[in-house]
Protein backbone atom coordinates (compact mmCIF):
# COMPACT_ATOMS: atom_id res chain seq x y z
CA UNK A 1 0.00 0.00 0.00
CA UNK A 2 1.26 3.49 -1.16
CA UNK A 3 2.15 6.21 2.16
CA UNK A 4 -0.73 8.57 0.91
CA UNK A 5 -3.26 5.33 0.92
CA UNK A 6 -1.24 4.67 4.18
CA UNK A 7 -1.86 8.19 5.26
CA UNK A 8 -5.83 8.23 3.83
CA UNK A 9 -6.27 4.85 5.84
CA UNK A 10 -5.04 6.84 8.91
CA UNK A 11 -6.96 9.99 8.63
CA UNK A 12 -10.25 7.24 8.58
CA UNK A 13 -9.26 5.93 11.87
CA UNK A 14 -9.00 9.30 13.12
CA UNK A 15 -12.47 10.45 12.23
CA UNK A 16 -11.33 13.14 10.26
CA UNK A 17 -13.61 14.18 8.12
CA UNK A 18 -14.31 13.30 4.36
CA UNK A 19 -13.66 16.85 3.24
CA UNK A 20 -10.50 17.74 5.59
CA UNK A 21 -9.16 14.11 4.57
CA UNK A 22 -9.63 14.70 0.79
CA UNK A 23 -7.68 18.27 1.25
CA UNK A 24 -5.11 16.86 3.13
CA UNK A 25 -4.35 14.39 0.42
CA UNK A 26 -3.96 16.91 -2.31
CA UNK A 27 -2.14 18.64 0.45
CA UNK A 28 0.58 16.00 0.84
CA UNK A 29 0.71 14.79 -2.65
CA UNK A 30 1.98 18.36 -3.64
CA UNK A 31 4.36 18.30 -0.58
CA UNK A 32 5.43 14.72 -2.18
CA UNK A 33 5.61 15.50 -6.01
CA UNK A 34 7.70 18.93 -4.52
CA UNK A 35 9.78 16.56 -2.78
CA UNK A 36 10.72 14.86 -5.63
CA UNK A 37 10.97 17.59 -7.52
CA UNK A 38 13.62 19.01 -5.08
CA UNK A 39 15.43 15.93 -4.21
CA UNK A 40 14.81 13.23 -7.08
CA UNK A 41 13.75 10.88 -4.04
CA UNK A 42 9.89 9.55 -4.71
CA UNK A 43 7.86 8.31 -2.38
CA UNK A 44 6.73 5.55 -4.63
CA UNK A 45 10.12 3.98 -4.43
CA UNK A 46 11.19 4.84 -1.04
CA UNK A 47 8.33 4.59 1.01
CA UNK A 48 8.37 5.14 4.78
CA UNK A 49 11.72 5.99 3.85
CA UNK A 50 10.70 9.32 2.71
CA UNK A 51 10.59 10.84 6.78
CA UNK A 52 14.09 10.78 6.67
CA UNK A 53 13.61 13.72 4.51
CA UNK A 54 10.56 15.22 6.37
CA UNK A 55 12.73 17.75 8.29
CA UNK A 56 12.46 21.48 10.09
CA UNK A 57 14.92 22.48 7.08
CA UNK A 58 12.89 20.60 4.34
CA UNK A 59 9.82 21.87 5.47
CA UNK A 60 10.83 25.50 5.72
CA UNK A 61 11.85 25.47 2.13
CA UNK A 62 8.67 24.37 0.93
CA UNK A 63 6.95 26.96 2.69
CA UNK A 64 9.01 29.49 1.48
CA UNK A 65 8.68 27.91 -2.23
CA UNK A 66 4.68 28.37 -1.69
CA UNK A 67 5.19 31.80 -0.09
CA UNK A 68 7.63 32.55 -3.50
CA UNK A 69 4.60 31.21 -5.84
CA UNK A 70 2.38 33.64 -3.70
CA UNK A 71 0.30 30.36 -2.12
CA UNK A 72 -3.11 32.13 -1.01
CA UNK A 73 -2.59 32.45 2.57
CA UNK A 74 -5.70 29.55 3.28
CA UNK A 75 -4.35 27.50 0.93
CA UNK A 76 -0.80 27.82 2.49
CA UNK A 77 -2.05 27.24 5.81
CA UNK A 78 -4.22 24.10 4.80
CA UNK A 79 -1.04 22.24 2.99
CA UNK A 80 1.24 23.41 6.32
CA UNK A 81 -1.36 21.56 9.13
CA UNK A 82 -1.42 18.40 6.61
CA UNK A 83 2.19 18.37 6.92
CA UNK A 84 1.37 18.59 10.73
CA UNK A 85 -0.94 15.80 10.92
CA UNK A 86 1.17 13.78 8.32
CA UNK A 87 4.16 14.15 11.15
CA UNK A 88 2.01 13.55 13.41
CA UNK A 89 1.05 9.79 11.61
CA UNK A 90 4.86 9.65 10.74
CA UNK A 91 5.66 9.58 14.63
CA UNK A 92 2.68 7.28 15.59
CA UNK A 93 4.01 4.48 13.04
CA UNK A 94 7.22 4.85 14.45
CA UNK A 95 8.90 6.44 11.09
CA UNK A 96 9.92 9.58 12.88
CA UNK A 97 11.17 10.30 16.28
CA UNK A 98 9.54 13.94 16.33
CA UNK A 99 7.27 15.77 14.51
CA UNK A 100 9.35 18.80 12.76
CA UNK A 101 5.78 20.95 12.08
CA UNK A 102 5.46 21.66 16.08
CA UNK A 103 7.80 23.98 15.19
CA UNK A 104 5.95 25.70 12.30
CA UNK A 105 2.88 27.95 12.85
CA UNK A 106 0.22 28.77 10.22
CA UNK A 107 1.19 32.39 8.75
CA UNK A 108 -0.89 35.81 9.57
CA UNK A 109 -1.64 37.56 6.68
CA UNK A 110 0.83 40.11 8.59
CA UNK A 111 3.42 37.65 7.79
CA UNK A 112 2.51 36.60 4.26
CA UNK A 113 2.55 40.54 3.42
CA UNK A 114 6.35 41.09 5.14
CA UNK A 115 7.39 38.00 2.91
CA UNK A 116 6.29 39.37 -0.76
CA UNK A 117 8.84 41.29 -2.29
CA UNK A 118 8.11 44.73 -3.44
CA UNK A 119 8.16 43.44 -6.70
CA UNK A 120 5.47 40.90 -6.30
CA UNK A 121 3.05 43.78 -4.53
CA UNK A 122 3.76 45.72 -7.43
CA UNK A 123 2.70 42.61 -9.88
CA UNK A 124 -0.44 42.06 -7.08
CA UNK A 125 -1.84 45.21 -7.57
CA UNK A 126 -1.55 44.84 -11.38
CA UNK A 127 -3.41 41.73 -11.16
CA UNK A 128 -6.04 43.84 -9.02
CA UNK A 129 -6.41 46.27 -11.72
CA UNK A 130 -6.43 44.28 -14.72
CA UNK A 131 -9.22 42.09 -12.65
CA UNK A 132 -11.16 45.45 -12.31
CA UNK A 133 -11.23 46.16 -16.31
CA UNK A 134 -12.79 42.65 -16.70
CA UNK A 135 -9.67 41.53 -18.31
CA UNK A 136 -10.02 37.50 -19.18
CA UNK A 137 -7.98 34.92 -16.57
CA UNK A 138 -6.33 33.23 -19.10
CA UNK A 139 -4.64 37.10 -20.61
CA UNK A 140 -3.86 37.93 -16.36
CA UNK A 141 -2.18 34.62 -16.09
CA UNK A 142 -0.14 35.89 -19.22
CA UNK A 143 0.78 39.50 -18.37
CA UNK A 144 1.85 37.90 -15.22
CA UNK A 145 4.13 35.45 -15.95
CA UNK A 146 5.21 37.58 -18.59
CA UNK A 147 6.21 39.94 -15.76
CA UNK A 148 7.78 38.05 -13.66
CA UNK A 149 10.39 36.48 -16.19
CA UNK A 150 11.30 40.57 -17.09
CA UNK A 151 11.93 41.20 -13.63
CA UNK A 152 13.81 37.80 -12.84
CA UNK A 153 15.74 38.86 -16.17
CA UNK A 154 16.43 41.98 -14.07
CA UNK A 155 17.35 40.57 -11.07
CA UNK A 156 14.96 42.54 -9.07
CA UNK A 157 12.90 39.86 -7.34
Amino acid sequence: MSLPELFKNYLIVKKTSLVTAKNYLVDINHFLGWLAQKTGVKHQIVGKAIFGLFTLETIEEYKNDLLEENTPLSTLNRRLSALRKFGKFGQEQGWLTENPMLHIGNLTPNELISHQSSSEQILQNFKHQLEKEKASPLTIKNYLSDLRHFLNWLGTT
